[in-house]
């Protein structure tokens, strides 16, 4: 079986016919998948008794197991007939149509800033992009350190088409500072670094150097002592898993339609209309505006917002000033290295606003 799902690029594919297959050797009985399909098995009769198994599961999961194992089967020159198919379907034993019985939720701003208290900055710096960008998981994690801009305003990213999920969608999304300064902390340490329990280390390109699976990890671990690990009654799955923040982003980003999906890589809304917007620099634009919508720490306070605002100005001000003392334009007649001062203080109050 190992060979044969080295022959699958995707880890995830592999990851899920793995289980299924293992499930499906553990209700037959199988010991040796060899000697079994040499036997001449009961294929139709052990699917229906694999599927009887099943039954309660989530339709997602007997749909993803069932498919795996009739892929298995067909790669081996088991045959299985369409006929012998729709006779399982219509029997009863396959669900009529896949839909999600597990009852996810959205993370609220402060249940993510109680995890984020919970998270390393790798699991930071995932996050906090995640959160921000609409990015899939499966794209993140394939990321080099040349697709990005962390200069640009507001940073972006280019999703190259061939990571991005059915090698279409090809497209730039946008992050916030937030993400920005995480990313940029965790690069500053990330070469330096061993992964735990391994001989690898988180050297290279990939700035996410992570599968999958770490990911979830991460998340999980950080959900469980922030003490927002909830799960399903019913199915017993997590409520807040990684997929949720491409939810928060699409429910919280406040932009028009189409180019929240565009953003998050749905192939059908990346037409023309879409990149003439890009081009323009209408799309950075935009979501500029909207980056504190999608910012975890940002500000929401009417009366502290206009704090930051009056803050801001005073900086900028300080600065054109120490720039005409420094330049000559202006006689001297105070000191600027207290000016200097003044705006590092200035930035503190800011960060400390920011931080919440």
């Amino acid at each position: 079986m190992a060979k044969w799902l080295q022959e699958f690029k995707s880890y995830n594919t592999q990851r899920a016919y793995r289980t299924a297959i293992r499930k499906f050797k553990e209700v037959i009985g199988i010991d040796d998948l060899e000697k079994y399909l040499e036997s001449n098995p009961d294929t139709e009769g052990d699917i229906r008794k694999f599927l009887q198994a099943l039954d309660g599961k989530p339709s997602k999961t007997v749909t993803s197991y069932t498919g795996a194992v009739k892929v298995f089967f067909q790669d081996q020159g088991v045959k299985v007939s369409d006929e012998a198919w729709n006779k399982i379907r219509r029997r009863g034993f396959m669900p009529k149509r896949v839909k999600a019985e597990t009852r996810d939720k959205k993370p609220t701003k402060q249940m993510l800033k109680k995890i984020l208290n919970y998270a390393d900055l790798k699991a930071r710096a995932q996050t906090l992009f995640l959160t921000s960008s609409g990015a899939r998981i499966g794209e993140t994690l394939q990321l080099v350190k040349d697709d990005f801009n962390f200069n640009s305003d507001p940073p972006r990213v280019h999703i190259r088409a061939k990571i991005t999920k059915g090698g279409v969608g090809e497209r730039i999304a946008y992050f916030s500072y937030e993400a920005r300064d995480a990313i940029q902390d965790w690069l500053k340490i990330k070469d330096t670094l061993t992964k735990r329990g391994t001989n690898g280390d988180f050297s290279g390109e990939r700035v996410f150097a992570w599968n999958s699976a770490s990911a979830r990890f991460m998340w999980n671990l950080a959900c469980d002592k922030a003490g927002i690990g909830d799960r399903d009654k019913r199915t017993g799955r997590r409520v807040y898993h990684l997929h949720s923040l491409r939810k928060f982003f699409r429910t919280k980003i406040g932009l028009d339609l189409d180019i929240i999906h565009a953003l998050m890589g749905h192939a059908e809304y990346l037409d023309d209309a879409y990149l003439r917007l890009e081009e323009k620099g209408e799309i950075a634009v935009a979501y500029l505006e909207a980056m504190p919508n999608v910012s975890v720490y940002q500000v929401e306070d009417q009366d502290l917002k206009e704090e930051t605002e009056s803050l801001r100005e005073e900086n900028e001000q300080l600065k054109k000033r120490i720039d005409q003392l420094e330049s000559g334009k202006v006689e001297r007649n105070g000191d600027i290295e207290e000016l200097k001062e003044q705006m590092s203080s200035i930035r503190r109050q800011l960060e400390t606003i920011m931080k919440g």
